[in-house]
């Protein structure tokens, strides 16, 4: 709740018809506020939301419909055969680490010779590089494997086919104007890729290689059969870090993952638990993955390299996991403070009354930045802002930045527009990395602009807030809990249900957290005295005082602290009562 009474409020669907919700809750059993919610997500068919509410493995695509991926086992058979020495590359931020983890985790088991190299973001950036790829074809690997990334490594793959290492590339990013010469790629978003579901994280292209591989060398009778159930784990893990849809695929593979994440099964993820000091018994879902856990991993690849979270996620030793989970804590609680000074900073200079006020986009640099936090930013500036962001750390004339855009534009686009003015760029629509000289970051801010005003970009203030049913107070019980519960894991795709109340009266507000200004605790009263408590996160507004009666826009959660169990709203937005 960054701004007060700043976005407009709109029912999620039309009014449903009563027949569609009666139907479905006479076929599935169901109450009419689990139908609707089922509705407004699109399953109006008993099919359809019997398959959404009970995910199924059954259900995963044929993992040979991904283009390349017959190539791919093929070449991985015969390396097994001949016992040749293989090289996992990832990316350094949780897809890659969970993506490397998990095919390294498989192949070692299976039988195969395989290591694994995971870039330092400082040092070397994003995505393969001329002296890794030297390095791995020194050290005798035959086979290069990447994960989560080398789609754009055009160059690189020219090289390693120079030096007789066969590439083979497993992404899950945009597809550029030229491919790489491997030989295979794997990237749901190949044009003739027959895979229906796109929308797979790196991690979950890497779960696909191994379900083919697994099932080609049990028809072989090459090797002995392997549980993938062991690591949906980190594919879940990997897929909500990444922002991923949590639908069809992904959906069933982050259900399965978190089941197996609640089983407590791998010491890293157990420990890293412990060190961030999840509560013991309570269960894991998917936001914790997303806000408690992610941000941890990731940011041991910021402050320092991500080879450390691989290795805390490969260990069986107790005290090896408890030092890499503590080790990450530690990186989480250092980019949290390089973070809030980055942040303070851009946000004077764009309150300073400079030339940057009219931009459609805001791009800035400075050599006090931090490589690996500066993503970070960018995206809490993007939201804030409403406005496409590119921040970049300078260094010996040199900018490694990342940019976060907003609903509506593709940056991948926009920076291919520019690409004169960049050395090297990659990522999604949405979030993006790239590497810079210096003197041509005032050409790059001409050539988004420019972009923007050719492709009518207009900014836009925050969008309406879509609410899915106006409650009444002593709707909110356990019973809504339960039903909320169904529709896990929740996330992009599917997200937690937004309610609103009328003609709340605030009783009392309390500030939390370390700067005693970020967050706001309420308690409000309505019809029949009924007490509802609440918490507003991030809050940087106008806070309403004792006495106000206000709409609430929310999402409701049962919330546990210091043995203590009760329903909290957590407030997204309100109004002052008309």
């Amino acid at each position: 709740m960054n701004e007060l009474c700043s976005r407009k409020w709109v029912p999620k669907r039309k009014p449903f018809e009563t027949e569609t919700v009666s139907k479905l809750c006479k076929e599935l059993g169901i109450s009419s506020q689990l139908a609707s919610l089922l509705i407004s997500r699109g399953f109006c068919e008993y099919a359809t939301a019997h398959k959404f509410l009970n995910p199924s493995l059954h259900d995963l695509p044929d993992p040979f419909l991904m283009a390349g991926m017959e190539q791919a086992v093929s070449r991985l058979e015969l390396a097994f055969c001949r016992q040749e020495k293989i090289i996992v590359f990832g990316d350094y931020d949780m897809d890659g680490i969970a993506a490397t983890t998990i095919l390294v985790d498989y192949l070692r088991k299976t039988g195969f010779e395989v290591d694994f190299i995971i870039p330092s973001r400082l040092t070397e950036g994003y995505g393969l590089n001329a002296n890794a790829v030297k390095l791995i074809a020194e050290e005798g690997a035959t086979l290069l494997v990447t994960v989560d990334c080398g789609i754009s490594s055009f160059a690189e793959a020219q090289l390693a086919k120079s030096l007789n290492l066969d590439l083979i590339i497993t992404d899950h990013h945009q597809i550029p104007e030229k491919l790489p010469a491997a030989l295979a790629i794997i990237n749901p978003h190949l044009d003739h890729c027959r895979y229906p579901d796109k929308n797979l994280a790196g991690v979950g292209v890497v779960f696909n290689l191994m379900m083919a591989l697994r099932r080609h060398l049990r028809q072989s009778g090459l090797a002995r059969e392997i549980n993938l159930l062991q690591y949906l784990d980190l594919v879940a893990l990997g897929t909500v870090a990444d922002i991923m849809l949590l639908t069809g695929v992904n959906r069933i593979l982050t259900s399965y993952g978190l089941v197996e994440i609640n089983k407590a099964n791998r010491l890293g993820l157990r420990a890293l638990l412990e060190a961030s000091r999840f509560p013991h018994g309570q269960e894991v879902k998917a936001r914790d993955l997303a806000y408690r856990l992610a941000p941890r991993i990731n940011a041991v690849g910021r402050i320092d390299n991500a080879k450390i979270a691989v290795e805390l996620f490969l260990t069986n030793d107790k005290a090896i996991a408890r030092q890499r989970a503590q080790f990450l804590e530690e990186c989480n609680t250092l980019r949290r403070k390089i973070e809030s000074d980055i942040k303070e900073e851009v946000e004077e200079i764009l309150s300073g009354g400079n030339e940057y006020a009219d931009k459609r986009a805001i791009i800035l640099a400075s050599e006090k930045w931090h490589p690996g936090v500066v993503g970070i930013v960018s995206s809490r500036i993007a939201e804030d802002h409403a406005k496409p962001t590119i921040l970049m750390a300078l260094e010996k004339g040199v900018g490694r930045g990342s940019g976060r855009s907003v609903p509506g534009l593709n940056l991948v686009k926009a920076l291919e527009y520019c690409q004169s003015h960049l050395l090297r760029f990659g990522g999604h629509e949405q979030a993006v990395g790239l590497t810079i000289n210096e003197k041509e970051i005032p050409g790059l801010r001409e050539g988004i602009e420019e972009f923007l005003t050719r492709s009518d970009f207009k900014i836009r203030g925050l969008p309406d807030l879509e609410i899915d049913a106006y409650l009444e107070p002593l709707e909110i019980n356990q019973k809504l809990l339960n039903e909320i519960e169904l529709l896990e894991p929740l996330g992009p795709g599917n997200p937690e249900p937004i309610f609103a109340l009328r003609k709340m009266r605030l009783l009392k507000t309390l500030s939390v957290g370390q700067s005693r200004k970020r967050h706001f605790k309420f308690t409000f009263a309505g019809e029949q005295d009924t007490r509802l408590s609440g918490i507003a996160f991030n809050f940087n507004g106008i806070s309403p005082k004792s006495g106000d009666q206000l709409d609430l826009a929310f999402t409701a959660e049962k919330n546990t602290w210091q043995g203590k169990t009760e329903i909290r709203l957590n407030l997204i937005d309100f109004h002052f009562y008309q």
